[in-house]
Protein backbone atom coordinates (compact mmCIF):
# COMPACT_ATOMS: atom_id res chain seq x y z
CA UNK A 1 0.00 0.00 0.00
CA UNK A 2 1.35 3.43 -0.95
CA UNK A 3 2.25 6.00 1.68
CA UNK A 4 -0.36 8.76 1.99
CA UNK A 5 1.00 12.28 1.58
CA UNK A 6 -1.28 14.07 4.07
CA UNK A 7 0.45 17.41 3.58
CA UNK A 8 -0.22 17.39 -0.16
CA UNK A 9 -3.84 16.28 0.30
CA UNK A 10 -4.46 18.97 2.94
CA UNK A 11 -2.79 21.57 0.72
CA UNK A 12 -5.15 20.75 -2.13
CA UNK A 13 -8.09 21.34 0.23
CA UNK A 14 -6.72 24.52 1.80
CA UNK A 15 -5.66 26.04 -1.55
CA UNK A 16 -8.58 24.99 -3.74
CA UNK A 17 -9.32 27.81 -6.21
CA UNK A 18 -13.10 27.28 -6.28
CA UNK A 19 -15.93 25.61 -4.39
CA UNK A 20 -16.08 22.73 -6.87
CA UNK A 21 -12.32 22.15 -6.64
CA UNK A 22 -12.62 22.26 -2.84
CA UNK A 23 -15.33 19.60 -3.03
CA UNK A 24 -13.10 17.39 -5.20
CA UNK A 25 -10.09 17.83 -2.92
CA UNK A 26 -12.18 17.20 0.20
CA UNK A 27 -13.56 13.98 -1.31
CA UNK A 28 -10.00 12.79 -2.03
CA UNK A 29 -8.95 13.62 1.54
CA UNK A 30 -12.01 11.88 2.98
CA UNK A 31 -11.33 8.76 0.90
CA UNK A 32 -7.74 8.62 2.13
CA UNK A 33 -9.05 8.89 5.69
CA UNK A 34 -11.51 6.05 5.12
CA UNK A 35 -8.69 3.96 3.65
CA UNK A 36 -6.73 4.19 6.91
CA UNK A 37 -9.75 4.15 9.24
CA UNK A 38 -9.72 7.67 10.65
CA UNK A 39 -11.90 10.74 10.46
CA UNK A 40 -10.83 13.90 8.66
CA UNK A 41 -10.12 15.56 12.02
CA UNK A 42 -8.08 12.58 13.24
CA UNK A 43 -6.04 12.76 10.02
CA UNK A 44 -5.33 16.45 10.65
CA UNK A 45 -7.87 18.45 8.60
CA UNK A 46 -9.84 21.15 10.43
CA UNK A 47 -13.23 21.22 8.70
CA UNK A 48 -14.03 24.47 10.52
CA UNK A 49 -11.33 26.31 8.56
CA UNK A 50 -12.18 25.51 4.93
CA UNK A 51 -11.85 28.36 2.44
CA UNK A 52 -14.91 30.25 1.17
CA UNK A 53 -15.43 31.83 -2.24
CA UNK A 54 -17.51 34.97 -1.96
CA UNK A 55 -21.11 35.86 -1.70
CA UNK A 56 -22.75 37.73 1.10
CA UNK A 57 -23.08 35.79 4.31
CA UNK A 58 -24.51 36.96 7.58
CA UNK A 59 -23.23 35.47 10.79
CA UNK A 60 -21.21 32.33 11.26
CA UNK A 61 -21.36 29.95 8.32
CA UNK A 62 -20.21 26.85 10.15
CA UNK A 63 -23.46 25.87 11.70
CA UNK A 64 -25.84 22.94 11.60
CA UNK A 65 -28.80 23.90 9.47
CA UNK A 66 -31.00 21.10 10.72
CA UNK A 67 -30.98 18.60 13.57
CA UNK A 68 -29.93 15.75 11.27
CA UNK A 69 -26.19 16.46 11.22
CA UNK A 70 -26.02 18.69 8.13
CA UNK A 71 -23.43 21.47 8.44
CA UNK A 72 -22.41 24.17 5.98
CA UNK A 73 -18.63 23.91 5.48
CA UNK A 74 -18.04 26.42 2.66
CA UNK A 75 -19.87 28.53 0.07
CA UNK A 76 -19.60 30.72 -2.97
CA UNK A 77 -22.07 33.28 -4.32
CA UNK A 78 -24.63 30.69 -5.41
CA UNK A 79 -23.84 27.34 -3.75
CA UNK A 80 -22.92 25.74 -0.43
CA UNK A 81 -20.76 22.76 0.44
CA UNK A 82 -22.66 20.67 2.96
CA UNK A 83 -21.29 18.07 5.32
CA UNK A 84 -23.99 15.43 5.75
CA UNK A 85 -22.30 13.60 8.57
CA UNK A 86 -24.80 10.75 8.69
CA UNK A 87 -25.44 10.30 4.96
CA UNK A 88 -23.69 9.14 1.81
CA UNK A 89 -22.27 10.86 -0.03
CA UNK A 90 -21.12 12.84 2.97
CA UNK A 91 -20.11 16.03 1.12
CA UNK A 92 -22.47 17.62 -1.43
CA UNK A 93 -22.74 20.96 -3.20
CA UNK A 94 -26.25 22.42 -3.33
CA UNK A 95 -27.73 25.76 -4.43
CA UNK A 96 -28.13 28.25 -1.58
CA UNK A 97 -31.76 28.54 -2.60
CA UNK A 98 -32.31 24.97 -1.39
CA UNK A 99 -32.12 26.33 2.17
CA UNK A 100 -33.27 29.90 1.51
CA UNK A 101 -29.79 31.29 2.22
Amino acid sequence: MAQIDWETLAGRVENAPSLLRLWDALEDYAQACRDVGCTEAECGLDLRRLPTYGGEWTGEYLFPIRDDGITIRSHDETHMLLDRERAEPRYVVVPRSAYNL
